[in-house]
């Protein structure tokens, strides 16, 4: 893997969509209904439908770009709550639809359970499908991500940015091209990215760790010792 270049995708895509910022910055009160959405999906796999949560915080996360509403309900990225060609399976055949590429190859991490990600390449309509698990996604050199710059500014993330992050097959990805991602730089890149949800996940009550540390700590890890272990 190609440390450099993953690093600086992820310092472009934390510049593209600074969501991980904005939840820091933002009020306890709307964090905690933060994960309480986040939560609900992880362990449900759909939309939320009545969690007790005002109005006004709902407006506050959908003006952070937190959450989105969308044809099927109130989506938390990774996970859509639209149509998609992006989805990610549990062996037990529970299924999401991902917000783009990145978003699925961070689902086996959050969920910490073996998942085949299924879609089809953006340039020529191949149909893709690859492995992956808590640790990492398996070796596929035929298998690459493509991130085209972002359209549009002022719109919801997930009809702007993540459109244009798909896979695509390796035939169709141009080597050494900055706008391209090799599968275990992708990965890399979204595990890191959504790393804080997990450790939000993991500090709720009930858990260790401690919930208020965990959503007060600083962010902005790069690649080093802690990254995810990549396969491949």
């Amino acid at each position: 893997m190609n440390r450099i270049h993953a690093t600086a995708v992820l310092e472009r895509l934390r510049a593209d969509f600074p969501l991980e910022q904005r939840l820091r910055k933002s009020p306890e009160a709307v964090r905690t209904a933060y994960l309480e959405v986040l939560e609900h999906w992880h362990q449900n796999g759909r939309p939320p439908e009545a969690l007790g949560l005002d109005g006004d915080t709902i407006a506050q996360l959908a003006a952070l770009d937190a959450v989105a509403h969308q044809a099927q309900g109130l989506g938390c990225y990774p996970y859509s709550a639209g149509p998609g060609d992006i989805t990610v399976t549990r062996p037990d055949g529970g299924s999401v639809v991902a917000m783009c590429a990145l978003d699925a190859l961070a689902v086996p991490m959050l969920e910490r359970t073996d998942s085949r990600i299924e879609a089809a390449c953006s340039h020529c309509g191949k149909a893709l499908a690859l492995q992956s698990a808590p640790g990492g996604v398996a070796g596929n050199n035929t298998i690459a991500v493509h991130y085209r710059p972002r359209r549009a500014r002022h719109t919801p993330c997930c009809t702007s940015l993540c459109d244009g992050i798909t896979f695509v097959c390796g035939k169709c990805a141009p080597a050494r091209h900055p706008d391209y991602l090799r599968l275990v730089e992708a990965d890399a890149v979204a595990r890191q990215f959504f790393a804080f949800q997990r450790a939000w996940l993991d500090a709720r009550p009930g858990s260790a760790g401690g919930h208020e540390s965990a959503l007060t700590s600083n962010g902005g890890q790069r690649f080093g010792n802690n990254s995810p272990r990549m396969r491949g």
